[in-house]
């Protein structure tokens, strides 16, 4: 069996050095040190030693299920995330397995996670485009993503139509008179789901009549939501409505609008995206986008077990539809 001490010797490096990257605690050592000591110990076939004493038993039941850490950002804080995790924390212990939860920075070492704790699928939430092949490259188990648009092959991923969603959002807001739009959420962050929503959005006011400017396009990992509040009281031509990529951000702009004396939807006419309950309990209630959280988690379930039962059959991907709620948030324009 590889040990630290043959991949200490192959790299040059001390065995503390190795361990460090190892077990993740690679802030003291170069990345390109890293990155060597990770290809080394891969080429040797190195298991880490909490794998080795687990593998004697056939199975662990062990489910990995891994977030993308964002400096500054709480996954768990989103209630989309916290809300789907819950409904996956479910649907895997319905079925006697048990939940390994991890957030990730670095991704060139979660094959090594996932071996060390002799995991038998895992579950990607959150952004994870750039990585999906790199993760799936030496992983044996079966992995599956969640709102992901990589154009990796074979992924096995479950998500919404977003762009649908915008669709359908820009073509209430002209339905009920509105031509000057704008939109908000966090475009990196979130990557390719707000890009997807914007997107359907931009493309059906384009194509009837309806128009939204670069400067009402609000990327809010650049400007805050006091920085929108703050642009559409000094905007000469302030858009009439905004659509929002989540309910949670569309309910945080509104409580900043408010405090600066504008209302919804007399002055500002909001949607959202999701359906959280608290979007039709809230001052106004949200006309949003819902999507079946419900079954987008257990569709990702599924798919997850049938692969862990049987590891040939071939990736699935699954898209949900979306429909629009409306409610109070958006007005008629004369």
């Amino acid at each position: 069996m590889v040990t630290l001490k043959d991949i200490a010797a192959q790299a040059g490096v001390s065995m503390m050095t190795v361990s460090r990257v190892m077990n993740g605690n690679s802030g003291k050592v170069s990345e390109k040190t890293a990155d060597k000591i990770r290809t080394i110990a891969k080429d040797m076939g190195y298991i880490p030693n909490s794998s080795a004493r687990s593998l004697a038993a056939r199975s662990s039941r062990i489910i990995a299920v891994v977030f993308r850490d964002v400096p500054d950002y709480n996954p768990l804080g989103d209630p989309y995330s916290s809300t789907f995790l819950g409904l996956i924390l479910k649907e895997i212990q319905k079925r006697g397995y048990y939940v390994m939860v991890h957030f990730a920075q670095d991704f060139s070492d979660i094959t090594f996670r996932l071996r060390s704790w002799n995991a038998e699928g895992a579950i990607f939430l959150g952004l994870f485009d750039e990585e999906v092949q790199q993760i799936q490259d030496g992983n044996q188990i079966p992995l599956v993503f969640t709102d992901s648009y990589s154009q990796a092959r074979q992924i096995m991923n479950v998500g919404i139509d977003d762009y649908k969603g915008g669709a359908l959002a820009a073509a209430h807001f002209l339905q009920k008179g509105h031509k000057n739009l704008g939109f908000a959420g966090y475009f990196t962050k979130l990557g390719g789901v707000v890009s997807q929503r914007c997107q359907g959005f931009f493309d059906t006011l384009e194509k009837n009549g309806g128009h939204m400017a670069r400067e009402h396009v609000f990327d809010l990992e650049k400007i805050t939501m006091d920085g929108i509040a703050d642009s559409l009281l000094s905007d000469s031509n302030p858009p009439s409505g905004i659509f929002v990529s989540s309910d949670a951000f569309a309910l945080d702009l509104y409580g900043k609008i408010f405090q600066r004396g504008l209302r919804v939807p007399e002055h500002l006419s909001l949607i959202g995206f999701d359906d959280f309950p608290i979007s039709s309990v809230a001052p106004f209630s949200l006309t949003t986008i819902h999507q079946d959280i419900e079954k987008k988690a257990s569709e990702t379930c599924r798919i997850l077990f049938e692969h862990i039962e049987k590891p040939d059959k071939p990736s699935e991907s699954v898209t949900l539809d979306v429909r629009l709620v409306e409610r109070d948030s958006v007005s008629e324009q004369k």
